[in-house]
């Protein structure tokens, strides 16, 4: 899949900005942003509308990896994620949101995939909108402790030695002790805490098995192994989403076969 720079604001038929310029996409997101919309260059992009349009590109570009044919469940997660997001801007957390989309590159656009994903995943388990809302947030807001962890760690191009898996594994509790002081709700901060956990127990940080784990975080640990299976990393080759599905299954115990088997159906 070619990398391209949009050269043009690109806004659909209501003037709504679906695409800032220079921003990075893809060739397929480039042509299927022209049937929403035209190319124009004259309107001027704050750094507010060029982050809160991110989300739309870059969940095209999601689909377009993920094979999602179904645009209507892609759209309508992107809608809520957009939604979270905007709401975000008037609450103490929005610092987060900035420093996520500037500290390491793929660090932002995975949070946005991995919320996305997430919330297909409950729009056809039938969350209500407040569930969603929260899901939504915890998903996006999931790796907001990296940001603790020194960039070369999480930049490193090749396997992590014993004192810096260290680190990483601290990214849980640093991302829940951050979020702490704004009182976000429990449905929220339990996937920031417990999206490593696994059900069989072999996850981290506390070592939480099956029911132990809230049902958000079961979602969003499928969520965030896919995606980092199948987008870009300094360390490790893309592979396909076949190829995703396939060790989720692979790994008895370790996931909900239930969630997985509907991942399954939104990729079908």
């Amino acid at each position: 899949m070619s990398e391209t720079i949009a050269k043009k604001n690109i806004y659909d038929k209501n003037g709504v900005l679906l695409l800032a310029k220079d921003q990075k996409t893809t060739d397929a997101v480039i042509a299927k942003l022209k049937k929403h919309g035209s190319y124009e260059q004259e309107a001027p992009v704050n750094s507010d509308i060029r982050q809160s349009v991110a989300t739309f590109s870059i969940a095209l570009a999601l689909g377009e990896r993920m094979n999602i044919r179904n645009d209507r469940v892609l759209e309508y997660s992107n809608k809520v994620l957009s939604t979270v997001i905007f709401e975000s801007k008037t609450k103490h957390w929005w610092m987060f949101v900035n420093a996520l989309s500037n500290y390491v590159d793929w660090l932002y656009t995975h949070s946005i995939d991995v919320a996305i994903i997430s919330l297909m995943m409950a729009v056809e388990l039938g969350y209500t909108d407040e569930e969603l809302w929260n899901i939504g947030l915890g998903a996006f807001l999931h790796d907001v402790g990296k940001l603790l962890i020194p960039k070369p760690i999480i930049q490193k191009p090749g396997p992590l030695n014993d004192m810096e898996m260290v680190y990483i594994r601290q990214h849980c509790e640093l991302g829940m002790s951050s979020l702490e002081p704004f009182h976000l709700p429990k449905e929220c901060t339990d996937i920031v805490l417990q999206h490593h956990e696994r059900l069989d127990g072999s996850g981290y940080p506390k070592g939480l098995k099956g029911d132990e784990i809230c049902r958000n975080a079961r979602i969003v640990m499928i969520a965030d192994v896919v995606d980092a299976i199948t987008s870009g990393r300094p360390y490790k080759p893309i592979q396909e989403m076949d190829a995703a599905i396939k060790i989720l299954r692979s790994d008895e115990g370790k996931y909900s076969k239930e969630f997985v088997s509907v991942l399954e159906k939104i990729l079908e």
